[in-house]
């Protein structure tokens, strides 16, 4: 898997503070500014706080939607709302300067479904439950 984070800057914000609002969501990201069209682009592998976030956001329900929605072949695409993700927080709002676009790319052997799953989990009265043994349980009483 691998994570692309493309965030255009407008000329009203600052563009360490779009930095910032990336790192704060997705910090081993490695991120290059284009002085030319003005944007930051990066990618990273890690998306471990990105998991934090929704988890302690009790959001898991919203992403998972959110990342289904936007599987295209091998990979999803969504956007992050800057603002929020300067306050450390992850809001699947694209504001007013265009958001973070984050594309989760599904490499070789693996599986988009299957990472989606474990980034976003489904959740059943606020509790994170198994799939897989869900389906297998409703089957048993059918």
């Amino acid at each position: 898997m691998i994570v692309k984070i493309k965030a255009k800057v407008k000329p009203t914000e600052d563009k360490e503070k779009v930095k910032r609002a990336i790192l704060k969501i997705f910090p081993k990201a490695e991120l290059e500014f284009n002085e030319e069209y003005c944007y930051w682009e990066g990618e990273t592998k890690n998306v471990d706080r990105f998991k934090e976030l929704l988890r302690s956001q009790a959001i898991l329900d919203a992403a998972r939607m959110i990342m289904e929605n936007g599987i295209n072949g091998n990979y999803t695409r969504f956007f992050i709302n800057k603002q929020a993700g300067f306050a450390g927080n992850v809001n699947f709002d694209r504001d007013v300067h265009g958001g973070v676009e984050v594309k989760i790319i599904a490499e070789d052997e693996d599986n988009l479904i299957k990472i989606i799953k474990d980034i976003a989990p489904r959740t059943k009265n606020g509790v994170i439950i198994n799939e897989d043994e869900e389906m297998e349980n409703e089957e048993a009483n059918n």
